[in-house]
């Protein structure tokens, strides 16, 4: 519980930081340019609804890579490890992103799907197909680097060790776009 109250506190200070650096930026800087690639880095936490006896909390992150197909659609890869008490979970996904302009803001939306494998105390327990989906909102801070403020997913394996449990996937972390077209 303490941990789970020190990073909430942490992620408020990080998001109220953000806010101050961005109140110094010029609205000049081409915060409606287009970037079809981007790389982001995200801290993750995810809950689970309780399948197994106790709810879970695990704690990780995640590393996405995203390519422009067309002007909003990316298509996205993601590598995400997560664990807590003996138990860890790999994720390897991938699919489609839509992602918005609107003000200052970019939200999106996204659907992945993958594998993940789980290992308990070390040793593999199982592999399942997974999907992931829902969204978050990137905070321009320059032309290229943006602040992941929220990333909000629905994460489900099917099968493996985890068959049939849902998880809510929340994080925050920093996102980095560049190319032209």
């Amino acid at each position: 519980m303490r941990l789970a109250v020190r990073n909430l506190i942490l992620g408020i200070i990080f998001l109220s930081s953000a806010a101050i650096v961005q109140s110094q930026t010029p609205t000049a800087t081409g915060m409606g340019s287009y970037h079809p690639y981007e790389i982001a880095g995200t801290y993750a936490h995810m809950l689970t609804d309780g399948s197994y006896g106790l709810g879970m909390a695990l704690n990780g992150w995640t590393a996405s890579a995203s390519a422009g197909v067309l002007s909003r659609l990316q298509a996205t890869g993601e590598f995400g490890s997560y664990s807590a008490r003996g138990v860890s979970l790999k994720s390897f996904l991938g699919g489609p992103q839509v992602r918005f302009h609107i003000y200052r803001f970019e939200p999106f939306v996204r659907g992945l799907f993958g594998i993940s494998h789980t290992a308990v105390n070390s040793h593999g327990v199982g592999s399942s197909f997974t999907i992931a989906t829902g969204g978050g909102l990137n905070f321009p801070i320059t032309d290229q680097l943006s602040i992941r403020a929220l990333q909000v997913d629905y994460y489900r394996p099917y099968g493996g060790y985890y068959r049939a449990a849902d998880f809510l996937r929340v994080g925050f972390g920093v996102s980095y776009q560049f190319g032209t077209r």
